[in-house]
């Protein structure tokens, strides 16, 4: 809980003495709840954790208003047993689902510029499979949603409420889960998540006469790029500027000004999955050649890439199906240093692929998916790392996370803490899982070996 969640409930359970107080306290105390409530609602915005508080507020005022004081005791045990329970509840919906912040962390060197841009790339010659799998059609232009992330020399002034761009978020991954997974969960649930803070500013002047590495990230099959934010984040305020893809189509949702798209297509067959793959992997070499040649279609951020990447410094980042598409692309282009999450390489296998990496790689795994998680008739993931990654011959350092599961390289558990118990996300804490994934992400970017010392939860399996 923040700040105002302290003061709202510490107010909420103060009223449990209103028999005490004289009238002026009473009043005195019921305006400060007021204020603290009006101004909580014009600066962080309506929230249906506190719609019990609200009411409570509301019984409060009529009692006060009116001067009501029971002498009764049963009335006014039943106004303390619900003043109490209200308080209780409007607690525990508070802790279970909190408003995310996703800063910079504590190592910062520099704020940190965003910008969204939509691209929209021009007609490219896919395989015809790839076609169910996204929205570009035949004759027609794929669309791309690109956050950009930069370092700056200038303070930011607040913390920025997620992009009016991407709408309510929760409702979009609430819609998901009930269309994909059969759910019926009510859309106001994660509605609280437009509310999400982000340490970042749009239109931040970017450090002056300098050049910064350049860093692609690419999401999961069905992930979406909002998850990668506290992350990369961390790594644009360190010095990199950050290229995040929404795949369209692809994404477990994207919200285009044309409209939102869930993830479309199936995975059925093996074939099907690496289509998906290289869908990224295009869609990666997409974006990068957009920037790189600066179209004459000027973006807003185009002027802050020209002073700020640097173009021949190029490292790639992906989970999952994303990270097999920066695999496949940095077969074909050259990169500094690729960090691989839960690297999903059946793809490669079952599609008779040879991997032939050319730049230092660091791959983690959960332990779900070290200790056996396949897709693949013959070889597990981690099997198939030792088969087709680590007798490369280029420099590999390979590990896993404790206690986790597939989800604990994206923000999915800043959602809520009750998210360990799903098949998703294992039992580490988010805020340890993410402290480890930016220590990771950090010292592979530098050329660094990553020290298991730093955490008990990393585990080297090169051993």
């Amino acid at each position: 809980m923040d700040f105002f969640d302290i003061v709202i409930i510490g107010l909420s359970a103060g009223t449990l003495f209103f028999q005490r107080f004289s009238s002026l306290t009473q009043r005195i105390l019921l305006s400060t709840f007021f204020i603290t409530i009006i101004t909580h609602i014009i600066f962080v915005g309506v929230r249906w954790q506190y719609y019990l508080i609200y009411a409570l507020f509301i019984t409060k005022s009529i009692i006060t208003i009116f001067e009501y004081r029971s002498t009764k005791k049963f009335i006014r045990a039943l106004i303390s047993i619900k003043t109490i329970s209200f308080v209780i509840i409007s607690a525990g919906l508070l802790y279970i689902f909190p408003v995310p912040t996703f800063g910079t962390g504590g190592d910062a060197l520099y704020s940190v510029g965003y910008s969204e841009e939509l691209l929209i790339i021009d007609d490219r010659n896919n395989p015809t499979e790839f076609v169910e799998l996204s929205n570009l059609k035949e004759n027609s232009k794929r669309e791309l949603l690109v956050d950009v992330y930069y370092p700056s020399d200038e303070e930011i002034s607040s913390n920025q409420i997620f992009r009016s761009k991407e709408g309510n978020w929760g409702t979009y991954i609430v819609r998901y889960l009930n269309r994909t997974w059969g759910l019926s969960l009510p859309e106001f649930i994660l509605q609280h998540l437009k509310l999400s803070q982000f340490e970042v500013q749009q239109n931040l002047i970017p450090v002056e006469n300098k050049k910064f590495p350049v860093l692609i990230y690419s999401h999961g099959w069905a992930g979406e790029k909002i998850f990668a934010s506290d992350q990369l984040i961390n790594l644009a305020s360190k010095g990199y500027v950050i290229f995040s893809i929404d795949h369209t189509g692809l994404a477990m949702f994207t919200n285009l000004p044309s409209g939102i798209i869930f993830n479309t297509g199936s995975t059925e067959n093996s074939s099907n999955i690496h289509s998906v793959m290289y869908e990224m992997k295009n869609d990666i070499e997409d974006t990068m050649n957009y920037f790189i040649n600066l179209s004459s279609v000027e973006l807003p951020i185009t002027n802050i890439v020209r002073a700020t990447a640097d173009f021949t410094n190029i490292s790639t980042m992906g989970h999952s199906t994303g990270a097999g598409a920066v695999v496949e692309f940095c077969a074909v282009n050259t990169c500094q240093n690729m960090i691989l999450q839960d690297p999903f390489l059946t793809p490669f296998v079952d599609a008779g692929k040879e991997i032939q990496l050319r730049n230092k790689t660091d791959v983690i795994y959960s332990e779900d998916w070290f200790n056996g998680y396949t897709d693949s008739e013959e070889l597990t993931e981690i099997e198939l790392y030792r088969t087709l990654l680590s007798k490369q011959d280029v420099e590999i350092h390979g590990y896993y996370l404790k206690d986790s599961k597939h989800y604990d390289f994206v923000a999915f558990g800043s959602i809520s803490p009750l998210t360990k118990y799903t098949f998703l996300k294992g039992a580490i804490n988010y805020e340890d899982s993410l402290n480890v994934n930016n220590y990771f992400n950090s010292s592979a970017l530098k050329g660094e070996i990553p020290n298991e010392e730093y955490s008990p939860y990393l585990v080297s399996i090169d051993q």
